[in-house]
């Protein structure tokens, strides 16, 4: 692994970071603390919420990707996030990059976004 790359081209570019938003959502959808708040959402939202992902982990990790949406805590105002529920999302961007054989540096680096944005979500 070459450290001098972004952490955008560590995930696979946007190929990489599509296919693993893709599972990610995937695991929320049956995870048991935050499947029901991602279940709830039809289609056309769950849809753009998932692009939106995609959209944020590409441009927050060095991509050529402009991030258009709102900032994590415009998006998660008024959904008095849990900490269960966070942690259970976390798990599962986690579970996804084993799955997907990523290096540990680099399940850590994105964890550690995650962490950092956790005052933004929870609560709010």
């Amino acid at each position: 692994m070459d450290m001098n790359e972004t952490l955008f081209d560590r995930l696979g570019g946007r190929t990489g970071i599509d296919r693993l938003c893709d599972r990610i959502v995937e695991l929320h959808l049956q995870n048991e603390a935050a499947g029901p708040r991602y279940q709830a959402l039809d289609d056309k939202t769950l849809d753009h919420a998932r692009a939106k992902v995609k959209e944020f982990l590409a441009a927050g990790s060095g991509g050529p990707v402009e991030y258009t949406g709102r900032s994590m805590l415009e998006t998660h105002t008024g959904m008095n996030v849990s900490a269960a529920e966070y942690v259970a999302v976390v798990d599962d961007i986690l579970q996804a990059m084993t799955e997907m054989d990523y290096p540990r540096p680099v399940c850590d680096e994105v964890l550690g976004i995650a962490y950092s944005l956790k005052s933004e979500i929870i609560h709010k």
